[in-house]
């Protein structure tokens, strides 16, 4: 797997940590966002005071899959489990609940492993460079959002076809929009205009097929949140026998090698 972090550029660094603290910006660790009751107390009242949408830096301490939503603060990971009555099989099967994201959807903490790496190695300078997000959907949704949380130009590259309500969304958090030809199947189109952008030093192309750390933040927060609800719900005579995930950008997949390293 590539590094996440390859090489660092301080000057850089240094405009961007300058840059978040102007703006109050505080980027949480990955060992937060896996364990967010080690949140510094001071942080976690501020937190439940703020809408789970808000276009707050704080909710990036919300990419998590623990958010209470009767606390406004962190519980367990969220879960639900299919009884044998629905399922017809005797196995115990059980799902994580990602609606309790921030948008929605655990496709903020996707590409939060994205960018966070190249924020802290001086990779990306958001005052001379904009995020680029190619998606059909919630991948892009999810890279605006991050971007506006850490007031950084996001630019979502999404097929044309697509609802115009998720266009009014992506305007209204600030994101400058590309529209692509076709619709939800003509995935195609969408990279051959990143390639094109990718040769404009002003844009950054954040794409999940190819970001390390879609897989790696999968692989830290997805993973120990699965192995953490398995050991809460454990019988004594229950074990571990698989995992399933929906492959998009197969970030989530990661989280099956975790799973497989703790059993």
């Amino acid at each position: 797997m590539p590094k996440l972090i390859p090489h660092k550029n301080m000057d850089i660094i240094r405009k961007n940590a300058a840059r978040c603290k102007a703006h109050g910006i505080i980027l949480p660790t990955i060992s937060q966002q896996m364990n967010p009751h080690n949140i510094p107390l001071e942080l976690q009242n501020r937190i439940k005071e703020i809408g789970l949408w808000d276009l707050n830096p704080l909710n990036l301490f919300r990419i998590t899959w623990k958010n209470d939503m009767e606390t406004g603060l962190f519980g367990a990971p969220n879960y639900f489990e299919i009884p044998p009555e629905i399922s017809g099989v005797k196995a115990r099967i059980v799902g994580l609940v990602g609606k309790y994201f921030p948008t929605g959807a655990h496709k903020v903490g996707a590409a939060y492993g994205c960018l966070l790496p190249l924020l802290v190695s001086g990779a990306f300078d958001p005052e001379t460079q904009k995020s680029v997000w190619p998606s059909t959907g919630k991948d892009c949704r999810g890279g605006a959002f991050d971007a506006a949380l850490l007031d950084c130009p996001a630019v979502a590259v999404l097929p044309e076809g697509m609802s115009e309500e998720r266009f009014a969304w992506l305007r209204e958090i600030g994101a400058e929009i590309i529209l692509t030809p076709g619709s939800e199947s003509n995935v195609k189109e969408i990279y051959d205009k990143c390639e094109e952008l990718s040769h404009d030093p002003h844009y950054t192309i954040l794409n999940h097929f190819e970001e390390p750390g879609n897989s790696f933040w999968n692989y830290q927060v997805t993973g120990s949140a699965l192995w953490e609800t398995f050991q809460h719900i454990k019988k004594p005579a229950n074990r571990l026998s698989a995992f399933v995930s929906a492959t998009g950008s197969a970030g989530t997949i990661a989280a099956g090698d975790y799973l497989k390293k703790m059993s």
